[in-house]
């Protein structure tokens, strides 16, 4: 089920949503108001697509590899279903205190447990339990977490639809509200979002490495705004990579395996620089999958 979920002028000055493709910005918010109280909801594209892109031709599985290459999101696993936790979404969401407890966990497997009021709002404390157990079974680490009760500020009766403006949550400034309901505060919050600015990928002189290290592979003649995308997110994935001295080193040892350079079989295959940037390629390579895999 959607909620309504505050939404800020600085999110379109972000830099780093910024060097996402547009798809990618546009379903962000709409993450927003598909998740739960904690930030979380279920790691199904095609739900999330027939929600936020019902319209629409897109495939939203590498749009949110984009997001979560870019900080924005993590995606996870537990017992072995997966789900995704919006980043710092607590900082920027303030949820009202009546919305139902997530039932989704959290990378370590933990659901939170609020304490109730007799009208359903938070009281302020809770409790942790393991993903898939009782209520009653508390997390054996015995954490007790005691969040701010923002919403004890004014009478449940008066928030609606489950979104608390800004101007009453602690440190928020905000500017004005449209009369259409839409909240107009400072950048400031929305700009920390994807934390510390990542280096940007300098996708030219990892093509000329490329041609210059791999000249029997195919050449690269149109970079597309997908193949960019898609080597951008191998760049952002891990700070070691954003150096063009990784990507040179990953060039060589493609070099070396003779499956990937056309010194293998009968009919011999040439990987081009898009089939090796797609996530899952890249990983086989990196795990070492093409080696020994020479001529016959």
């Amino acid at each position: 089920m959607a909620r309504a979920r505050n939404i800020k002028p600085g999110l379109y000055k972000n830099e780093n949503l910024a060097e996402c493709s547009v798809w990618a910005r546009f379903i962000f918010p709409g993450l927003w108001m598909l998740a739960d109280r904690e930030g979380r909801l279920e790691d199904r594209p095609k739900r999330i697509k027939g929600e936020l892109l019902a319209y629409d031709s897109v495939d939203v599985d590498p749009l949110l590899d984009e997001l979560a290459s870019f900080g924005f999101i993590v995606r996870y696993e537990v017992d072995g279903n997966r789900f995704i936790q919006i980043l710092k979404f607590a900082e920027h969401q303030a949820p009202h205190s009546t919305e139902k407890d997530s039932v989704f966990p959290d990378q370590e497997g933990y659901v939170t447990v609020h304490e109730r009021s007799k009208n359903g709002g938070i009281t302020g404390k809770s409790k942790c339990v393991r993903y898939g157990e009782p209520v009653d079974n508390v997390n054996p680490r015995n954490e007790q977490v005691n969040p701010p009760n923002h919403n004890a500020l004014i009478p449940d009766s008066l928030i609606p639809d489950s979104l608390i403006p800004d101007s009453l949550i602690p440190d928020s400034p905000i500017t004005s509200i449209t009369p259409d309901g839409v909240i107009v505060a400072s950048d400031a919050d929305n700009e920390k979002m994807a934390g510390p600015k990542k280096p940007e990928c300098p996708h030219q002189q990892i093509i000329a490495l490329y041609h210059e290290i791999l000249p029997q592979c195919p050449r690269v003649r149109d970079w597309t705004p997908a193949r960019a995308t898609q080597l951008r997110a191998r760049w952002n994935e891990k700070p070691e990579r954003q150096t063009l001295a990784y990507w040179r080193k990953f060039f060589e040892y493609v070099a070396t395996c003779d499956f990937l350079v056309g010194r293998a079989g009968q009919r011999p295959f040439f990987a081009d620089l898009e089939w090796m940037t797609k996530a899952q390629n890249f990983a086989k390579i990196r795990e070492e999958r093409y080696e020994g895999r020479g001529a016959a």
